[in-house]
């Protein structure tokens, strides 16, 4: 009989349950969702380092941070879903490689504020985004004192007489 109850007992932990979500705690968490990801966003824009276009990425942290919290508010009550997740995620995966190691950690961020409150989490994930914000602005802060950021150009001509360096000055203030 033991056995027979550790049997049931493992199949119901195995088999998907469904919990109660509350339809008014779901669209709570979903609207701290888009407004933490919305403001990282800006702050991406505001601090980002990268020489990419900082804007276009960064319309995507909603709907990552969005897409996250619903997953995650769908499975975490069954480990057959949550496998299910897992077998899933392993065959999608960006098509364009982040290509610079601050994009990956903004998308980190994002994807840990729709975990947490997918998990419903809120003070929790809450005390942890604006850590980060506030480390984003301190290291920000230090950098911009620290040092200055050089570009480099190159110009390549076939008749560099022809091309003094006056116009190319001329021509980068006015573009």
């Amino acid at each position: 009989m033991g056995n027979m109850n550790k049997k049931e007992t493992f199949e119901n932990f195995l088999a998907t349950t469904s919990t109660n979500i509350s339809s008014t705690e779901f669209l709570i968490n979903i609207l701290i969702t888009a407004g933490l990801a919305y403001i990282l966003s800006l702050i991406y824009i505001r601090y980002g380092n990268s020489l990419s276009n900082r804007n276009t990425f960064a319309r995507t942290f909603v709907l990552i941070g969005i897409t996250t919290m619903i997953i995650i508010t769908i499975v975490k009550s069954s480990l057959a879903l949550s496998l299910g997740l897992v077998g899933a995620l392993s065959i999608v995966r960006f098509r364009t490689a982040i290509k610079e190691p601050e994009e990956l950690s903004y998308i980190f961020l994002v994807i840990c504020v729709g975990l947490g409150l997918g998990a419903n989490q809120r003070l929790i994930t809450f005390i942890g985004f604006i850590s980060a914000i506030i480390l984003i602005w301190l290291m920000n802060f230090k950098a911009k004192q620290e040092s200055v950021q050089n570009l480099y150009l190159t110009v390549l001509s076939e008749s560099p007489e022809k091309l003094p360096l006056e116009s190319i000055i001329k021509i980068l203030k006015e573009g």
